[in-house]
């Protein structure tokens, strides 16, 4: 699938990216009234965990930036820092899920505190492995990445 409007690709990354960054988001909602045996099933298909949908992101950004095979080295390296950054936010999002209900206010400031660290963590370690990537890209390859990584 090919994106001729750079917005649709951003659109697209950032609001997959922002599953999981919100503590808002982390919280269940509560299923709609059904039978006690289908509410588990729904909540557990409701939100999507990072981690499984990183390989998507990854495969649609590889894809998009038409990753060069010299430029895999770098490439592997960003690929890495994704997946390192989705299990890191698996671990708030499933902490956040677990207590979401039981949650005084201490608490949750205490979650979005942590939400925030994991959030400047992430970023810093897609960065150190973006800076040699980019650098490598070609100026056409620079220009499909920016928008795909803007903020």
């Amino acid at each position: 699938m090919t994106f001729r409007t750079p917005f649709l690709p951003a659109a697209l990354l950032t609001s997959v990216a922002a599953v999981g960054l919100s503590p808002a988001l982390a919280q269940n909602t509560p299923a709609p009234a059904t039978s006690e045996a289908a509410q588990p099933s729904m909540r557990h298909h409701a939100r999507m965990l990072p981690s499984q949908l990183v390989d998507g992101r990854i495969a649609f950004l590889k894809a998009e930036l038409k990753i060069t095979p010299a430029q895999e080295t770098q490439w592997q390296q960003v690929a890495t820092a994704m997946q390192q950054n989705a299990t890191a936010l698996d671990g708030v999002i499933g902490n956040a899920r677990q207590q979401s209900g039981s949650m005084d206010a201490v608490q949750r400031l205490t979650l979005r505190e942590q939400f925030a660290k994991i959030h400047a963590d992430n970023d810093l370690r897609l960065l150190t492995a973006f800076k040699p990537l980019y650098a490598s890209l070609s100026p056409e390859q620079q220009q499909m990445a920016n928008p795909l990584v803007a903020v």
